[in-house]
């Protein structure tokens, strides 16, 4: 049986990809869509490394992607940890290659970023970020 996704009893509607499709589905509008944080729905899945591109596909194809919070993690469901863009378990150049495929046109950006050591308010870490997602873009769009 799969861990409860809820706090206290209280089932959380937009914990799981199928809560996201739910929400979505409710009243549908082209108006209506995701702030799409990769790395949260990332920690939401078995196998993220695998499993995420099929899920961007899924709402970038239905043009439900308004924006994104570019992000990668370590681990799965319930055992993760967040990791630099360049560091964790999902190809980020295929998922920029994915929402180039779906047609998303809208921004890639950091959502947050591992603290380090001498880097105060994340200047250097954000920094190096937005430079490594630039790259992606690059080589994608060639």
């Amino acid at each position: 049986m799969p861990p409860d996704r809820g706090y206290q009893g209280v089932h959380t509607v937009l914990g799981s990809v199928a809560g996201l499709k739910r929400f979505l589905e409710i009243r549908e509008s082209p108006y209506h869509g995701l702030n799409f944080c990769q790395g949260t729905v990332s920690e939401m899945l078995e196998d993220p490394g695998r499993e995420i591109f099929d899920v961007i596909r899924y709402f970038g194809r239905r043009r439900k992607i308004f924006n994104v919070h570019f992000r990668n993690i370590q681990g799965r469901f319930l055992d993760f940890r967040e990791t630099f863009v360049d560091d964790g378990d999902v190809d980020m150049l295929e998922a920029v290659r994915v929402y180039k495929e779906v047609g998303y046109d809208g921004m890639l950006m950091p959502d947050h970023v591992p603290t380090i050591a001498g880097d105060p308010g994340g200047r250097q870490a954000f920094a190096y970020t937005f430079g490594y997602i630039k790259a992606l873009i690059r080589a994608v769009d060639g």
